[in-house]
């Protein structure tokens, strides 16, 4: 008996040893030539002059589904550009994804049109959106191996979650088959910098300054940490192994000028200390991330920086002002919660639980209101800019004919921003009903239809979307 017992005690020390969260690999050299980079992209079949961004919010299920439904209607919107008959979806350039999204987004990343599949068959539908994730996810628990594991400090439910999703939902895909297939859309799913509070976001650039290797991490576990819930999961950790790979300090380039810019950009100058901060491997040997969410819950920050700013690798004020994008079509998804106000019907104060709701909550739909009315804002002043440098031609020449101004027009392509929400629906009690859809991973089938369907209505219903597709038909 006392055999029998050391035999289960070695096994049980032995798997607990062997139990760890997946590392990620070391960059042997850094290269700006080599990772999964967006300029690396070579999509034959997608124009860069049509340029479409897709952000999708979190959520749970509920936005999953909720984007689902968008990349059917634009499946399902035909348009002739540059003389080819294509759909709109084929024009997607960029996704950028938190949380619930990210799972939509990323199984499209990996699998293209296999994510229409009908449900019987290998496809989003049957892998995601018709399951009940989150028992499937408890069910771990009973699985003596996962006893074991769960008992090792460096294994925790994040992992297990992480294991789960890389079999069941992503096949084993890995960012190098991304950067193998070098096929649009690039995918960006982001997480929070738990230290920092600041946007994570799983792509080569994020992780050269830690001499990272992105090719060798499994999309399961981008996806998992855009969607680590805290509470719910423990961070999820990464290894920083920053000075291993002759990464230069001031890369990228932007960095040196962005130290000098306290007064002049102070977001920028901010952007490059948090920046830095992944290049000491000694102060900060692991990166510690939680869901997406919490630094921006419509993923909508990153192509929004890129918007203005030339310091990210989509260049899209250089590819806007040299004519390169000639149409440019950014659609925001978002499932955002419905303030409860059911709290303030009483003086007895909300339970513990429900005060972590809130805190979680309502601040992140907070920062998703001002995120959208920067993008608008942003738009306007370059639809201002142009204006104003055409008034002033026009008062040239009508008082001095013979006069020219010393530099050309600024190449404004057509900005068009589409918002998705259930804010927009008019019916008082259908939008009450999609606002009280639990945001957990598990809704039946037919409110996983009935979030599909809205998708398309609320593109069909948007005047701006409308407007855009005539453009291109």
């Amino acid at each position: 008996m006392r055999i029998l017992y050391l035999l289960l005690t070695g096994l049980l020390l032995e798997l607990q040893g062997c139990a760890s969260y997946p590392h990620n690999p070391k960059l042997d050299h850094y290269n700006l030539d080599k990772g999964y980079r967006y300029d690396k992209l070579n999509d034959q079949k997608n124009s860069e002059s049509l340029f479409v961004i897709l952000t999708f919010s979190g959520g749970g299920t509920r936005a999953a589904a909720l984007s689902y439904g968008v990349l059917e209607k634009l499946r399902n919107t035909p348009i002739v550009w540059e003389g080819k008959h294509s759909n709109l979806l084929s024009e997607v350039d960029v996704i950028s994804s938190v949380s619930g999204g990210s799972f939509t987004a990323g199984y499209y990343a990996a699998f293209g049109e296999a994510i229409f599949k009908d449900k019987n068959n290998s496809g989003f539908l049957r892998d995601f959106l018709y399951r009940d994730i989150e028992g499937d996810l408890f069910s771990q628990f009973f699985y003596p191996s996962n006893w074991f594991r769960l008992a090792s400090p460096w294994y925790s439910r994040i992992d297990m979650a992480t294991d789960f999703y890389d079999e069941e939902i992503f096949k084993g895909v890995k960012y190098a088959e991304l950067i193998n297939r070098k096929t649009k859309p690039y995918l960006m799913v982001n997480a929070t910098d738990m230290s920092l509070g600041s946007r994570f976001t799983f792509e080569q650039a994020q992780f050269d300054p830690m001499c990272a290797d992105l090719g060798g991490v499994a999309l399961a576990r981008a996806v998992a940490a855009s969607s680590d819930f805290p509470v719910a999961f423990p961070p999820m950790t990464l290894d920083n192994h920053a000075g291993s790979c002759s990464y230069n300090p001031q890369q990228p380039g932007w960095i040196a000028q962005a130290e000098k810019d306290l007064l002049i950009n102070p977001s920028r100058y901010k952007n490059a200390l948090l920046f830095k901060t992944y290049q000491d491997s000694q102060q900060r040997p692991f990166i510690h991330l939680l869901d997406g969410g919490i630094a921006d819950n419509l993923g909508l920050r990153g192509p929004l920086q890129a918007l203005v700013s030339n310091d990210t690798e989509l260049n899209l004020p250089v590819k806007m002002s040299t004519g390169v994008i000639k149409k440019l079509l950014i659609i925001t998804v978002d499932a955002k919660n419905q303030p409860d106000l059911n709290y303030d019907a009483t003086a007895i104060p909300p339970s513990v639980l429900n005060v972590l709701k809130v805190v979680a909550n309502v601040p992140m739909d907070n920062f998703s209101f001002e995120t959208t009315e920067t993008l608008r804002k942003s738009f306007t002043e370059l639809e201002k800019d142009k204006n104003t440098y055409l008034a002033c031609q026009s008062q040239l020449q009508l008082h001095c004919p013979d006069a020219v101004l010393s530099t050309p027009a600024p190449k404004i392509p057509q900005l068009d921003f589409v918002y998705i929400g259930f804010d927009l629906l008019s019916n008082p009690a259908e939008r009450n009903q999609f606002f009280n859809m639990a945001t957990s991973f598990s809704l039946s089938a037919s409110q996983i239809n009935d979030l599909r369907n809205v998708a398309k209505r609320l593109l069909d219903e948007s005047v701006t979307f409308k407007k855009f597709v005539k453009t291109v038909q």
